[in-house]
C-alpha cells in the first residue's frame, strides 16, 4: 500500500477517537456557556430555601441506598464464592438478574404488593383481620427508596466482588486459617481485600441514584434531579434547570474523586507466578441452610417478586394490554436502542483499537474523556444536549431555510446522541477489555506480512474479539431499555418508549396499565443478562482449558 494511503488509515483510527471526545464534550460546552446568561427569576429562590433540602435529600438518599447494595453485594459475592452449597451455580446466575428490572419499575411494583390495595396487605386483612396501613404510611419515602436501589442495583457491587474472589490466591486465606483466624475470616483477611472492588460497585450504585427520576419523582423526594424536572417543566425556567445541573455534576465529579482516593490508598499484588485459586468450600446442615436462604430471599426481593406483580396486573388487565400505542412504543423502543447500541460499539471498537495501535500523550485523556458520560446524570445530559442542538437547529435555520423548523432538536437524533454518550462507557470497557486479553502479537504479525492497520482488524483482531463486542452490545442495549429521563426529555412528541409509557401510566395511577410494557423491558434485560453470562462463562472455561 502507498505510504499515503497507509497514513490515511492509520488516522483513521485516532480520528473516530477524536470524534468520539468531541461528541461527548459539546454538551458540556452548551452547559457551562450558561453560567454566563443571567440567572432565572426563580433561581434566587430555589438558592436560598430549596437547595439545602436537595443537597440533603441526595446525599441520603444515595449513601442510604450505596452502603445497603455494597452489603448486599459483598455478603453475596462472599456466600457464592467461598462455599459450595445446594444450588450455587443457579444463584450465581440468579442473583444477576436484579439488574433486569429498572428501580422505577420496582418501585411501582413493590407499592402494588405492600400498598394498602396490595396483594399482600388484602389478603391479611381477609384472611387474619390484620392491618398493616400505619405500619405502611410511617416507613419515610426515603427509606422505601433506599431499598428499592438496594435490591435492584446490588449486582453491581456483586459481580465485581465475585469476579475478584475467582481470581484471588488461595494462599492469603489458607494462611490466615493456619493463623487462627477462621471466626474472623471475612472481616481480617476478606473485608480489606475486596475493598477496591466493592467501592467501585458501590460508586456505580451511586451514580444510578443519582441519575434516578423514576423512584425519586414516585416517592415523592426532592432530588436534584426531581428538582432539575420541576424547574424546565414545572417552572419553565431553563437557566434554573442549568445551574441545578451544574451543582449536580459538581456532585457527581466530588464521587468520583472519592473513588479514586479510595482506590489508590489500598492497591495489591499477587507476587508469585505460581498460585492456586480459591475453591469453595462444603456447607452442610444449618449454615448452609442460612446462605441458602439469604440468596432466595435477596432474589426474592430484586427479581421475582417484581416480576410475580407484574405477571399479576397482567392477568387483570392482558384484553386491554395489546394495543396501537404499545406495538408502537416497542418497535420505537427497540428500534432506537439497536441503532444507538451499533454506534456505540463502532465507536467504541474504533476508540479501543486506536489506543492500543497509535498511542500517543492524548491517547490517555482523549479515552478517559469520552468514557466521563456514563458518570453523568441524564438529566444533566439531557439539557447540555437541548441547549446545544437548539443552538445547532438556528444556525442551520439562516444558513439553510429550506429545511424543516428544528430539523435536529424535534428529531430521535438527540435521543440516540444522548445515549450514545451516555453508554459509551459500557462498550468501550467491554472491548478495551477484549483487546487485552488477544494483546498485539497477532496484529504486529499480520503487519509483518504486510497488511494494513484495517485490513488486520478485520481479518485478525474482529474475530477474536467477537465475544466482547456481543457482550458489550447486549450490556449496552440493556441499560438503554432501563432508561428513563432521557426519554422523558428527548423523545420526539407524539412518541413513547416503553419506560416512558410506563411512567406515564403509573404517574396516572394506572398502576395495572404498567404491566405489558414493563414485562418487555423486563424480560427482554434478563434474556440479554442471561446470554452475557453464558458467554462469559464459556470464555472462562475456553480459557482454562487452553
Amino acid at each position: 500500500m502507498p505510504a499515503s494511503l497507509r497514513w490515511v488509515s492509520g488516522n483513521g483510527w485516532t480520528t473516530i477517537r477524536a470524534a468520539v471526545f468531541l461528541c461527548v464534550l459539546l454538551p458540556f460546552l452548551a452547559l457551562a456557556g450558561g453560567l454566563f446568561s443571567p440567572p432565572g427569576e426563580h433561581w434566587p429562590y430555589v438558592r436560598d430555601y430549596l437547595l439545602r433540602a436537595y443537597c440533603t435529600e441526595t446525599l441520603l438518599v444515595t449513601l442510604g441506598a450505596g452502603a445497603f447494595a455494597g452489603a448486599l453485594g459483598i455478603g453475596l459475592a462472599w456466600a457464592v464464592s467461598m462455599h459450595d452449597f445446594r444450588g450455587r451455580r443457579f444463584f450465581d446466575l440468579a442473583l444477576v438478574l436484579p439488574l433486569a428490572i429498572p428501580p422505577y419499575i420496582a418501585a411501582y411494583t413493590y407499592e402494588g404488593l405492600l400498598g394498602y390495595t396490595g396483594v399482600i396487605q388484602v389478603f391479611l386483612r381477609r384472611h387474619f383481620e390484620l392491618s398493616l396501613a400505619r405500619l405502611t404510611t410511617e416507613i419515610p419515602a426515603q427509606a422505601w427508596a433506599i431499598w428499592v436501589f438496594g435490591v435492584t442495583l446490588f449486582p453491581y457491587v456483586y459481580l465485581l466482588t465475585r469476579a475478584f474472589l475467582r481470581h484471588q490466591s488461595a494462599a492469603l486465606f489458607e494462611n490466615a486459617l493456619l493463623l487462627g483466624g477462621s471466626a474472623r475470616l471475612f472481616w481480617r483477611v476478606g473485608l480489606p481485600l475486596l475493598w477496591p472492588s466493592a467501592t467501585a460497585g458501590v460508586i456505580l450504585v451511586c451514580l444510578e441514584v443519582l441519575n434516578d427520576f423514576g423512584v425519586s419523582s414516585h416517592y415523592g423526594l426532592t432530588t436534584f434531579t426531581t428538582a432539575i424536572f420541576a424547574a424546565w417543566f414545572g417552572m419553565g425556567d431553563a437557566d434554573t434547570a442549568i445551574r441545578l445541573s451544574l451543582i449536580l455534576l459538581g456532585l457527581v465529579f466530588f464521587t468520583l474523586l472519592i473513588r479514586k482516593a479510595l482506590h489508590n490508598a489500598r492497591r495489591y499484588h499477587v507476587v508469585s507466578s505460581q498460585e492456586k485459586w480459591l475453591s469453595p468450600h462444603r456447607l452442610r446442615g444449618l449454615p448452609q441452610a442460612g446462605v441458602i436462604l439469604f440468596c432466595s430471599l435477596v432474589c426474592l426481593a430484586g427479581f421475582l417478586a417484581p416480576l410475580l406483580q407484574m405477571l399479576h396486573w397482567l392477568r387483570l388487565s392482558w384484553r386491554g394490554a395489546f394495543t396501537a400505542d404499545l406495538g408502537s412504543a416497542l418497535c420505537y423502543t427497540l428500534g432506537v436502542s439497536g441503532m444507538a447500541a451499533l454506534l456505540v460499539m463502532l465507536a467504541a471498537t474504533g476508540t479501543a483499537n486506536a489506543n492500543r495501535l497509535f498511542r500517543s500523550r492524548l491517547s490517555t485523556p482523549l479515552s478517559q474523556g469520552a468514557t466521563l458520560g456514563y458518570a453523568i446524570p441524564s438529566a444533566v445530559l439531557a439539557i447540555g444536549i437541548i441547549g446545544f442542538f437548539t443552538g445547532a437547529d438556528l444556525w442551520l435555520a439562516s444558513r439553510f431555510p429550506f429545511l424543516p423548523e428544528r430539523f435536529l432538536s424535534m428529531s430521535s437524533f438527540l435521543l440516540v446522541f444522548a445515549y450514545g454518550i451516555r453508554f459509551f462507557s459500557i462498550g468501550y470497557q467491554s472491548v478495551e477489555a477484549g483487546f487485552a486479553k488477544i494483546g498485539r502479537v497477532y496484529a504486529e504479525a499480520s503487519r509483518t506480512l504486510g497488511r494494513n492497520v484495517t485490513a488486520t482488524f478485520f481479518r485478525v483482531d474482529l474475530p477474536m474479539i467477537r465475544h466482547a463486542i456481543l457482550g458489550g452490545s447486549a450490556l449496552v442495549f440493556i441499560d438503554i431499555l432501563k432508561e428513563l429521563p432521557l426519554g422523558l426529555l428527548l423523545r420526539p412528541f407524539n412518541t413513547e418508549t416503553l419506560g416512558t409509557m410506563v411512567y406515564h401510566f403509573a404517574n396516572n395511577e394506572a398502576l395495572e396499565e404498567t404491566a405489558l410494557p414493563s414485562l418487555c423491558i423486563v424480560l427482554s434485560g434478563a434474556a440479554f443478562l442471561l446470554l452475557t453470562q453464558f458467554w462469559e462463562k464459556g470464555e472462562e472455561k475456553r480459557v482454562s482449558g487452553n
